[in-house]
């Protein structure tokens, strides 16, 4: 089941990096994420994206690695939790850019 988990946080990881960087490059879209906008500033957008979904599957990881000493249901359920959230995202944010 983790490993289910991770493999769908890791793909929704990168549909909403490529959706986010194609809706902000070319649909016109504004960002309402403060710390891409910022990161964006500094390094550029492909790179921001990059970094920003790298830490986000860097902590996924930590979860499913730590997951033997821990043996806690949170960890199940805060994997859930962000599958579930990022599919909203992502489906948002498909919406969005088609509708632009």
């Amino acid at each position: 089941m983790y490993a289910i988990l991770i493999i769908l946080f890791a793909l929704l990881q990168v549909a909403d990096g490529i959706v986010t960087y194609f809706g902000l490059s070319f649909s016109g879209l504004e960002e309402a994420n403060p710390v891409l906008n910022f990161s964006a500033e500094l390094v550029g957008l492909g790179y921001s994206i990059v970094l920003i979904k790298a830490a986000g599957l860097a902590f996924i990881a930590f979860l499913f690695s730590d997951r033997h000493k821990v043996r806690s249901r949170w960890i199940k359920a805060t994997l859930t939790s962000s599958v579930a959230f990022y599919s909203w995202v992502v489906t948002n944010n498909v919406m969005l850019v088609i509708e632009a």
